[in-house]
């Protein structure tokens, strides 16, 4: 990080919200209304840097892993079409908005129950499993 002026990541959330990994299905499992991208400062604890620039995408009723991912890729060119020209002005990017870790969880590479249905969740808590599980192809 030292090396660079300027490292950044572009993390396919709505920073502080599902920081770290399988970001598609926490949004999905969790019910969020919306997602989408956001680039960020990194600094050397992940997903925890200043946040220079966010896109949100609506989460649809109905919206499974693999079609979120479809609209977060879309989302990502976006913020990644903003961010350039930011940095390419000549007063460069700006610090970005600094927020407290602390208050938000990590999402490690773990899927709640091992993945299996708890059946004391309720019906909509279920379905949205099994909407976030569904990102083909399955080999």
């Amino acid at each position: 990080l030292a090396l660079c002026k300027d490292c950044l990541n572009f993390h396919p959330s709505l920073l502080p919200r599902h920081r770290g990994s399988m970001t598609q299905f926490w949004a999905i499992f969790e019910g969020d209304e919306e997602a989408g991208t956001t680039c960020h400062r990194m600094v050397r604890e992940f997903d925890a840097g200043r946040i220079l620039h966010q896109v949100a995408v609506p989460a649809d009723l109905g919206e499974t892993a693999l079609s979120l991912n479809v609209k977060l890729a879309g989302a990502i060119e976006r913020c990644f079409q903003h961010v350039i020209r930011l940095y390419l002005e000549p007063a460069g990017l700006p610090p970005g908005i600094e927020w407290n870790v602390l208050e938000f969880p990590y999402h490690y590479k773990a899927i709640p129950k091992d993945g299996i249905i708890d059946p004391s969740w309720p019906d909509d808590q279920i379905e949205r499993f099994i909407r976030a599980m569904y990102f083909p192809p399955h080999e």
